[in-house]
């Protein structure tokens, strides 16, 4: 979502609704679809909806139960924008832009996954161009078409990829790889700027403080934990002061969480550098001192812990989804787990996850759950728009949403806008990808970071050094085979699952209810 400039119609239309909802501390949460904004109030006799009479943006104006909804039917996106802007809600301060909890006590765990999503959130336009240079850079250097090529082990280019075709071939198959691993290593430095921006603190040394942490001098997690450099424990002069001694050399490329907290430390050391309003003192020691006392806090304490944490989270999880027995119980599980994780918001630590594993091993496990995952929750909407295709107002909704997550892979307007109001969609949702991810697990299908969609296709490797990082070999057929497979069977359990949960007492139940309070115009 784009940020909008203060329209002085839609901005002055929606003062009118922080009135007529009885003010911001009236509000409990707000959530929106393509057509509507639904305000849930705390006290319904606060409200006066008359002073939206007339509006022009608003096409109707409903109450059902405690929610307060607005019909939007043109530039939804902007007016939302604007309605917060008019509540005085900061959008970079929201976790989720289609269901906002206001005025309601969260627990440390909600609290810490909307802190990761904030963070993230302005780093959005560098992932989604991380994802597509990856899927470029997989379909030169990654994906083997058969052509009858000889490799070159020297410059990691493998035969019968696009890549081993000829000279021009292998430069720009090179050139994405390099700009992948360029963007990849600009994602680690990006994150203190966000976070320097989240508090308010000084951008510039936000940027700085992720250069120097993940400086080319300084040897990534992989480089340190190969062996190359001494054993765990008894690294050599190449990492620590002295052979055996303390390691200090290390870089924080792909190590998210340690980088996280390395940040918010930086930033509460400007705020007190910042309380001392000494002339000169300030520009000339207090100022620079954030940068230098963050670097020796992080790479003497932070450092190593963060390296021992970001690699046993990376080798746990690897062992998890492609262990011979392990991974028929984890990735299961987690199938059935994630749509409600996507709700939750804990979807966003596997998001860290994801990738950290491509940027430690070159590709992943997460993407083919999150495919199947994706494809699930479009299908199950796209059920429901059939078994209610005589509600137009519910098709508006469900049709974008559920097209946007078979195309680009985003869930959430599917998920808040249609699929959590009825309940069942989602329980299908779990169901749909459970039967998909085991065959993806089965079938041994490892991915590189990119669109976790219909056009998974194109991140699907048969890298060998990449398959070989997590210990997997394809079964006959081949990952493009088998993926497609996961899909059809995704689709078909979902789109089944959907129906049958729907004729059953309590749905029926439950989605009469919503259908008259959320997609009746009446």
């Amino acid at each position: 979502m784009k940020h909008a400039k203060i329209n002085s119609h839609f901005y002055d239309e929606c003062k009118k609704v922080r009135e007529a909802v009885g003010g911001i501390k009236n509000i409990e949460l707000i959530n929106r679809c393509s057509t509507r904004i639904r305000i849930k109030v705390i006290d319904i006799t606060k409200l006066n909806l008359n002073k939206l009479v007339g509006s022009k943006i608003f096409v109707k104006t409903l109450l059902k139960d405690d929610f307060v909804q607005l019909i939007v039917y043109e530039n939804i996106e902007q007016v939302f924008l604007n309605l917060l802007k008019a509540l005085k809600i900061s959008y970079d301060e929201i976790p989720n832009d289609f269901e906002i909890r206001i005025n309601k006590s969260e627990s440390f765990f909600k609290a810490f996954t909307d802190g990761i999503a904030i963070i993230v959130k302005p780093l959005i336009p560098l992932l989604i161009t991380m994802a597509i240079v990856a899927t470029l850079s997989n379909v030169f250097n990654g994906i083997n078409f058969g052509f009858n090529t000889q490799g070159d082990e020297e410059l990691k280019i493998a035969a019968g990829t696009l890549a081993s075709t000829g000279k021009v071939a292998a430069t720009i198959g090179l050139m994405f790889r390099t700009l992948s691993d360029s963007l990849v290593l600009a994602f680690s430095i990006m994150i203190p700027w966000s976070i320097f921006k989240l508090m308010k603190g000084s951008q510039a040394i936000g940027i700085s403080i992720g250069v120097v942490l993940c400086f080319h001098g300084l040897l990534t997690t992989n480089s340190i934990m190969d062996g190359s450099h001494g054993g765990l424990f008894n690294w050599d002069e190449t990492v620590s002061f002295i052979k055996t001694g303390y390691p200090w050399k290390i870089s924080f490329e792909g190590q998210i969480l340690p980088i996280v907290g390395v940040s918010f430390l930086a930033v509460y050391i400007e705020r007190l550098a910042n309380k001392l309003d000494i002339p000169v003192f300030k520009e000339m020691v207090a100022i620079p001192m954030i940068t230098i006392s963050t670097f020796f806090i992080a790479l003497l304490l932070i450092a190593p812990i963060g390296l021992l944490l970001t690699y046993g989270m990376n080798v746990g999880i690897v062992w998890a989804t492609t262990n011979h027995i392990a991974k028929y119980i984890f990735n299961p599980i987690l199938g059935l787990a994630l749509p409600w994780l996507v709700i939750t918001g804990l979807i966003q630590v596997l998001v860290v996850i994801n990738l950290q594993q491509f940027t430690n091993f070159g590709g992943t496990t997460m993407m083919p759950l999150f495919t199947q995952l994706n494809i699930a929750v479009a299908t199950s909407i796209l059920a429901v728009s059939l078994i209610n295709r005589n509600n137009k107002e519910l098709k508006r909704t469900a049709v974008p949403s559920y097209s946007l997550a078979y195309v680009s892979g985003s869930t959430e307007p599917a998920l808040f806008g249609v699929g959590l109001k009825f309940i069942y969609p989602v329980i299908a949702a779990s169901i749909g990808a459970t039967v998909g991810i085991i065959i993806t697990t089965f079938a041994g299908v490892i991915c590189t970071n990119g669109n976790a969609s219909l056009l998974i296709f194109l991140s699907i490797t048969t890298d060998k050094e990449v398959l070989n990082n997590f210990n997997v070999n394809t079964i006959v057929g081949g990952p493009y085979l088998w993926m497609a497979i996961a899909i059809v069977a995704t689709f078909i359990t979902t789109f089944f699952a959907t129906v049958t949960l729907s004729k059953l007492k309590v749905f029926k139940e439950i989605s009469n209810k919503v259908l008259e309070r959320d997609f009746s115009v009446n």
